[in-house]
């Protein structure tokens, strides 16, 4: 059977979920703004620390909805459906761990070679 030739100043668009869904990177970034760890995440959701680490390593490509939501709802989120139009706007209500303390070594060092000269 032949192709039809494709339309001059036509491209196909199209997203396969050839390299990993995308649904892996925003919880990944759920996962770093919590500043939480694979050992907390597998305490509250169940989700073990090897699945995390293989869907964050690129392992596994299409994670199941199942341990999606409950690493989410660990977090205090929620898998949902949002129109477009409509912010996204999430209101935790699981308790949260503590953030990492950013170190400020590098402040202090500049205010001192500042004071230095």
């Amino acid at each position: 059977m032949a192709r039809e030739p494709t339309p001059k100043g036509f491209t196909y668009k199209s997203y396969n979920f050839v390299d990993k869904d995308p649904i892996i990177d925003e919880i990944r970034t759920v996962y770093q703004d919590s500043g939480a760890n694979y050992a907390w995440v597998h305490e509250h959701s169940g989700v073990s620390t090897n699945t995390l680490n293989n869907w964050f390593s690129g392992v596994t490509k299409r994670p199941q909805a199942a341990t999606i939501n409950a690493v989410l709802r660990s977090l205090g989120y929620k898998l949902g459906v949002v129109a477009n139009e409509e912010p996204v706007r999430i209101f935790p209500q699981m308790p949260q761990p503590k953030p990492k303390a950013v170190p400020v070594r590098h402040i202090v060092q500049m205010a001192k070679y500042r004071k230095a000269r």
